[in-house]
């Protein structure tokens, strides 16, 4: 207690240095109050209570839909300049109870090294103390908990959520140039190593208008075929026999179910307008093999301050009754119209010509990641280019 109370007299004692134009509470000296304020707080309580390891070990990488006879798994990765023991640790796919899996006493990983637990070896086998539990390949969340020194109830150390995964396909930590932590498929699966790049492709957003000049309504989104061979969006489901098209899960409400095939070309290029004949009036034709696909469906538009857009693939009925569809992430992007500070640790740093300029949001590189501002820019509209 002493030693927590001295780590509190200590960030006083820094507020207090921070110029008397910036808010209480910036204790970073960037004259904002944020989550990086927080973390200066955790690193000098921590400095002064080391034996509270908030943030040290992270949940790293999990297989949660991997082939026929071979485990899920969850990799642990240890962020520290020290070891750290996790004896008596515990895993969960759930908050109720997060002690279902008790990581075994002498238990350590190594400085900035990783452990990995297996569902046959260690979190899906009955120990006799123990939850046995398996990850969903429909997505779930984990929790790293860990038994408080001082009140004995489990504290979460760490918690992800991941989504729907392809078969034999991880999901890792990768932070994004703002700082956020994205979990997210991974190009290949590294239980032990270092996470690869994120899995990207084959179809990725390329093109956003989300606020074209007021009065008109020629938004559209461009989608971009990165492979050297056509991609069709839709899948074959032996459940329903029957072909079952992509969508977008996340932004405006559309299916690529027209009647006849819908498919990129190699290295080719889609469109998805809110106003099919606004678009063609504005942009005019498009080149040869681009389709124009439209309209949104429920009425439903690009939002003029940002959101999330993202399009799925479908995944498997498994098993096939009752019927419960879920959908597999392939490229999603959170933009922003560079005006909401408050959701970025200091300015907004999307760019604000789009907003309602007559420029586009477009992908600076398409085979880098999406879900990153550092990968988009604006300037003049290109549909179909």
């Amino acid at each position: 207690m002493k030693t927590q109370l001295s780590a509190l007299i200590l960030v006083l004692f820094m507020a207090s240095l921070v110029s008397a134009d910036c808010p209480v509470g910036d204790l970073n000296r960037d004259c904002l109050v944020n989550f990086y304020d927080f973390a200066s707080l955790a690193v000098n309580w921590l400095e002064v209570e080391p034996n509270l390891p908030f943030g040290l070990v992270v949940i790293n990488e999990v297989m949660a839909h991997s082939h026929a006879g071979e485990p899920d798994w969850i990799e642990l990765y240890n962020t520290s300049g020290s070891m750290v023991d996790i004896s008596n640790w515990y895993l969960s796919d759930s908050d109720s109870p997060l002690t279902k899996y008790k990581i075994p006493n002498g238990t350590t990983i190594p400085t900035n090294g990783y452990i990995v637990f297996y569902q046959y070896q260690h979190f899906g086998v009955d120990h006799g103390n123990n939850v046995p539990f398996a990850l969903s390949e429909n997505g779930e969340s984990v929790y790293l908990s860990f038994p408080d020194i001082t009140s004995n109830p489990k504290h979460v150390c760490d918690d992800i959520k991941f989504d729907a995964s392809e078969t034999g396909v991880s999901f890792g930590r990768y932070i994004t140039s703002t700082g956020d932590v994205k979990f997210t498929a991974m190009d290949s699966n590294t239980p032990g190593q270092p996470n690869t790049y994120p899995k990207i492709g084959p179809i990725v957003i390329n093109e956003i208008m989300y606020d074209p000049y007021e009065g008109s309504d020629a938004e559209y989104i461009e989608l971009h075929n990165i492979e050297d061979y056509p991609v069709p969006l839709r899948v074959y489901d032996p459940c329903t026999e029957g072909y079952v098209p992509w969508i977008f899960t996340q932004g405006p409400n559309f299916s690529f179910d027209s009647p006849n095939d819908v498919n990129i070309p190699a290295n080719g290029y889609l469109i998805v307008a809110r106003n099919t004949s606004e678009f063609t009036s504005t942009y005019g034709s498009m080149p040869p093999g681009v389709q124009v696909l439209g309209p949104f469906a429920n009425s439903t538009k690009l939002s003029n301050d940002g959101e999330n857009v993202e399009i799925s693939v479908p995944g498997d009925l498994d098993p096939c009754e009752p019927e419960v569809r879920y959908y597999i992430r392939i490229d999603n992007v959170r933009y922003s119209d560079g005006s909401h500070h408050q959701d970025f640790p200091g300015l907004d740093p999307w760019p604000k010509g789009p907003d309602n300029d007559g420029e586009a949001l477009y992908r600076i590189d398409p085979a880098l990641y999406g879900d990153d501002v550092n990968n988009w820019q604006a300037g003049e509209a290109t549909p179909g280019y």
